[in-house]
């Protein structure tokens, strides 16, 4: 694949600065809201106003536009969502949240976070998703009605995150085991 970049956090870095709720997220996954029964898209009396999903996958190529208007693809490697994932928290930006990567919100945190270490035995499963090793997860608590009522009305179906990386072109090297089953290749081994 061309125009291919891996993004990294060096010391340094400003890293993630806040979470968006977006219509549509980058990484092409939404989340579910839960309430105190059980995880669906219905509400009851007592919900708790809670939202689950990814904020980060490793190896997603997540496509991009330049200044030129021209595509581009870039991924997270699990090392570096790891990071990405502490650093957050140690700089308490827990509560920078955004509406479309515009509007700040307020009265929104970011109250769970973990980045998942088997796709199989995770809290994530849950939620109703099997996400990869490496996968940022988190559960945001929403009291902020404007929101919540777009969320449950399904404007907003997921999140995107936003930040500053510093971004490496990766050459079309991979190498592809043509005998590995295609369930076994990872996303960038399966869009090579």
């Amino acid at each position: 694949m061309d125009n291919l970049f891996e993004l990294t956090v060096e010391p340094g870095d400003e890293g993630v600065f806040a979470i968006s709720f977006v219509a549509q997220g980058a990484i092409e996954k939404d989340f579910v809201y839960l309430n105190k029964a059980e995880v669906k898209f219905t509400s009851i009396d007592d919900e708790k106003h809670l939202v689950a999903g990814p904020l980060l996958i490793p190896d997603k190529h997540i496509l991009r536009l330049d200044s030129f208007n021209q595509p581009y693809y870039v991924y997270f490697k699990a090392d570096t969502i790891e990071k990405i994932a502490q650093q957050y928290l140690t700089k308490k930006y827990n509560d920078k949240v955004t509406y479309e990567h515009s509007s700040p919100v307020k009265d929104v945190s970011l109250v769970e976070s973990w980045v998942v270490a088997s796709s199989t035995k995770d809290k994530s499963n849950h939620y109703g998703f099997t996400m990869p090793k490496g996968t940022w997860f988190g559960i945001m608590k929403c009291n902020n009605p404007e929101l919540w009522k777009d969320i449950k009305a399904g404007k907003v179906k997921g999140f995107s995150i936003e930040g500053e990386f510093e971004h490496t072109e990766v050459k079309n090297s991979l190498q592809v085991d043509l005998n590995k089953a295609i369930v076994d290749l990872s996303e960038a081994e399966a869009n090579a």
